[in-house]
């Protein structure tokens, strides 16, 4: 008699379509960061992760569509969501408001709570899963679109201690509009949290030209140069327009 079988693992989804440069200077030089044998529509064989040669900024390539995470790359977010939370904890420990940009379901103002249990969490995403997100309680208020938006750039604007983009400039087709976005709903004093590091291998990615934005943007950096999370404070004086 044979024993239950093992459960099936989801496959790895479809991604979106490869592109020739880079989303954040355009450069074309780009290079595979990792490698591996699994599906790439457009590039076969190619990495899911590449790197510019010019500037240096890594992201999906392919990307995956939003709302598909495998179940494996979850489990390596939820393991980040923790260490990124106290993190910030050290630098900001009690923000009154926060947005998490890109939430999809809000895992990560859940985790999040454990550490800021009397902040109020928003979210907000590109998808309506942020709508059911904001149904069970895991945010207060659940913006749909993105930062780039005039409704939800004027809406927003100076509203919030803290903004975490979470593995989120990696997967948008201009990084450098969505942090300037970013900054622009934060209040002065204020601090941002990026984390772009690749959820699947969680290996560290070189930031120096996330930084040297941030810093042109009127922003101090808190974190090393060589940090895969980048937390900055938006100074007094900077502008946010």
């Amino acid at each position: 008699m044979s024993g239950p079988s093992a459960p099936s693992v989801p496959p790895v989804p479809s991604y979106g379509p490869y592109r020739r440069d880079c989303p954040w200077c355009g450069s074309r030089r780009l290079r595979a960061r990792l490698r591996g044998d699994g599906p790439r529509q457009g590039a076969p064989h190619r990495s899911p992760v590449e790197r510019c040669a010019d500037c240096r900024h890594v992201f999906r390539n392919p990307p995956l569509p939003p709302g598909t995470e495998h179940p494996v790359i979850r489990a390596g977010v939820r393991m980040r969501h923790g260490l990124a939370a106290r993190a910030m904890f050290r630098h900001c420990p009690e923000p009154e408001s926060w947005l998490d940009v890109g939430t999809g379901d809000a895992d990560f103002p859940l985790a999040a709570r454990a550490h800021f249990p009397y902040t109020s969490f928003d979210g907000l995403d590109p998808t309506h899963r942020v709508l059911r997100a904001r149904a069970v309680e895991r945010v207060e208020e659940a913006f749909v679109g993105r930062l780039t938006d005039h409704h939800i750039a004027v809406r927003l604007r100076e509203r919030y201690d803290v903004v975490s983009l979470f593995q989120y400039l990696e997967r948008v087709a201009d990084p450098r509009a969505e942090l300037r976005g970013a900054l622009r709903v934060l209040r002065p004093g204020g601090h941002l949290l990026v984390d772009v590091a690749d959820p699947r291998r969680l290996l560290p990615v070189h930031a120096v030209g996330l930084n040297a934005e941030l810093v042109a943007q009127g922003c101090t950096v808190l974190t090393g140069a060589r940090a895969h999370r980048v937390i900055a404070r938006k100074d007094a004086s900077a502008s946010a327009a």
